[in-house]
């Protein structure tokens, strides 16, 4: 396959280990574009920092700087992935932006916290200096309506950071068949000890649950998931990403009970993989998501409840306004071979884990 000039992209932001919304969408990009071509690596920033073809570890403002240098000076191409949801990412912005002005490369930027519009609402000052840095990116991207209104931008796109492509379940993890047996039903969810994430309600809705489903059982993967000790509850810990999505293509209802998010890409997948979702009413939420309001434990365990009642196998939620890849991959310079429409790209995921950042 002939590569055209343009898809020359230098991606950064953090990489998996450990995975997360983040990180599984840089990686997607990343193997999207090496799968059609295109020349790809990434600037890992994030708490990894594992080595792996393509892939260079970038802890440090003086390694940082010196390897974005090196890149740009070679043709590449920014894609940022960032918050805008504290003083470190507004640095980070800065620096790319000013890097791939002076290449005469415009950069581009993915925003993806849903903690972005509170801690720029904050300071005045703070939410024009972010605006005034991200109008020197050639292409602005949000993951919600909520970002792009923050940011004051108004030509920002609104695309999830999600893509179908490489969505194909691994080998469950060990000791999810015999759950999965005696479960009537298996809720899941992705959860993390950081306030945000609500695990907390989460747990006590559960508990409210198996008063009215004492065979229920919930799942959970994600940072600190193991050290979770509740009846009923299972942590499998840090997944390898096919392995996490074995764990939500086995479920009944994946919950989702952030109390801030922006697009959440386990939410996504569990769509996608034709499960019932259960989720706050915070970021966005596609429209097939049965909602409730955030820090609502007695909310949250009656509508898993319903969701359980009612629970069957469902279409699969692939529509293409639900996949960003093939706006970014425009925007990176491809163009599908006009002949015949592009035929997704299977292959076999690489080994990452999944935690609770998505």
């Amino acid at each position: 396959m002939t590569r055209p000039p343009e898809m020359k992209i230098l991606l950064v932001g953090d990489f998996p280990p450990p995975g997360g919304g983040v990180a599984t969408h840089v990686e997607e990009l990343f193997r999207a574009v090496r799968a059609r071509g295109g020349e790809c690596e990434v600037l890992d920033i994030g708490k990894g920092q594992l080595p792996a073809e393509g892939v260079v570890p970038a802890g440090g403002v003086t390694r940082f700087s010196a390897l974005l240098a090196s890149r740009v000076a070679r043709g590449f191409r920014i894609h940022l992935h960032t918050s805008a949801a504290n003083p470190k990412s507004l640095a980070l912005i800065s620096v790319c932006a000013a890097a791939g002005r002076a290449a005469g490369l415009p950069p581009i930027i993915t925003l993806h916290s849903g903690l972005c519009p509170a801690w720029l609402a904050e300071s005045p000052a703070r939410r024009l200096l972010a605006r005034a840095m991200l109008r020197q990116f050639g292409s602005v991207i949000a993951v919600n309506e909520e970002i792009r209104a923050a940011i004051g931008i108004p030509e920002a796109e609104v695309l999830p950071a999600f893509s179908a492509e490489f969505l194909y379940p691994g080998p469950p993890p060990p000791g999810l068949p015999e759950l999965r047996a005696s479960s009537a039903p298996l809720f899941c969810a992705m959860v993390s000890p950081r306030p945000e994430y609500g695990l907390p309600v989460l747990l006590r809705a559960f508990e409210r649950v198996r008063v009215s489903l004492p065979s229920a059982a919930l799942a959970l993967y994600g940072t600190a998931s193991e050290d979770v000790k509740a009846p009923g509850v299972r942590g499998f810990g840090e997944l390898f990403r096919p392995q996490a999505l074995a764990l939500i293509a086995a479920c009944d209802v994946f919950v989702r009970p952030t109390l801030a998010d922006g697009d959440s890409v386990s939410v996504r997948e569990a769509l996608a993989l034709g499960r019932v979702v259960v989720a706050t009413r915070v970021g966005h939420r596609p429209p097939e998501v049965r909602l409730v309001p955030p820090a609502d434990a007695d909310a949250l365990a009656a509508e898993m409840l319903a969701a359980a009642s009612s629970a069957r196998p469902v279409q699969p939620v692939r529509a293409p306004a639900g996949d960003g890849l093939p706006r970014i991959l425009s925007l990176y310079g491809w163009t599908p071979p006009a002949s015949r429409p592009e035929a997704p790209v299977r292959q076999e995921a690489a080994p990452c884990a999944a935690s609770a950042a998505s």
